[in-house]
């Protein structure tokens, strides 16, 4: 489901948007938008997804103090939420951590990004990849921003975006430093704290931008819907809620256009997925 927002957030999204602009007065072709929204193997649109995720749920792009490397199913490195980020949730990040569910490698082929089926297995590299750069630049000093930076609670609107739904977010100094606003340049320099979505070359799912008190990027939005907070269901292709056996209600974004929801035990917390009827 598309949702629309202020027409200056959007006309800002279609001037502005990194690697997904054209010249071209003609309507883009579907092996246009392919190539300017390239999506390997899902990965590009769930790490996307997991960054918007971030904002609605820890409310910060913290990953380094958020997250942290282990060895999951089949001695696969994989990240997972610290304490600290848990406690940026509340206790629990639901939908964060459903997302991170999908590099374990029994999830491979099961879950589609726009009609891509996804690699648990590159997902789970790229974020490994991803979290070691944004650590060594990080330490290096080389990709600085504010950490002390909050997104707003429910602040998420929504538009139309080159290569799926810009998400665009509010953005202050958090409350243990006082809140406040940030400045303009602070905001821009968030981007920074983005390295890690770009492991191995530029992701045009972010398409990062700034204004004086907002940041957009554009990831996936049946994994994003503003306003959730519950995490028991994702478009039906993933669920926490005990629906064995419901029919999949996004037919469109599954890997079976028929389907219902299967309860895969093996996994922690339990992940329900469309399987073949």
């Amino acid at each position: 489901m598309k949702f629309f927002a202020p027409l200056l957030i959007a006309a800002a999204a279609v001037s502005s948007l990194a690697g997904c602009s054209s010249q071209a007065t003609t309507e883009p072709t579907a092996e246009d938008q392919a190539a300017v929204c390239a999506n390997p193997d899902g990965t590009n649109a769930g790490i996307a997804a997991l960054a918007v995720a971030m904002s609605q749920e820890l409310h910060r792009w913290n990953l380094t103090s958020d997250f942290y490397i282990y060895r999951g199913y089949s001695n696969q490195e994989m990240l997972g939420l610290t304490q600290a980020g848990k406690n940026a949730c509340g206790g629990s990040c639901p939908i964060t951590q459903e997302i991170l569910n999908m590099q374990d490698a029994r999830m491979d082929q099961k879950i589609v990004f726009n009609g891509v089926k996804m690699s648990s297995w590159n997902f789970a590299s790229r974020l490994v990849t991803g979290y070691r750069n944004q650590g060594n630049c990080q330490n290096a000093r080389t990709c600085p921003f504010l950490t002390s930076h909050m997104f707003g609670y429910n602040s998420a609107t929504t538009a139309p975006g080159a290569c799926d739904t810009l998400f665009t977010f509010t953005v202050t100094r958090n409350n243990s430093t006082g809140g406040g606003a940030m400045t303009a340049a602070e905001i821009s320099q968030l981007s920074n704290a983005l390295v890690w979505t770009a492991p191995t070359g530029i992701n045009p799912y972010i398409a990062f931008q700034s204004t004086a008190s907002t940041v957009t990027i554009d990831p996936t939005g049946n994994l994003n819907p503003p306003g959730q907070t519950t995490g028991s269901e994702i478009c039906q292709k993933l669920s926490l809620s005990d629906i064995n056996g419901t029919p999949c209600t996004c037919a469109a974004n599954s890997v079976y256009s028929n389907g219902q929801l299967k309860n895969d035990q093996s996994l922690t917390p339990k992940t329900f997925y469309c399987r073949q009827m």
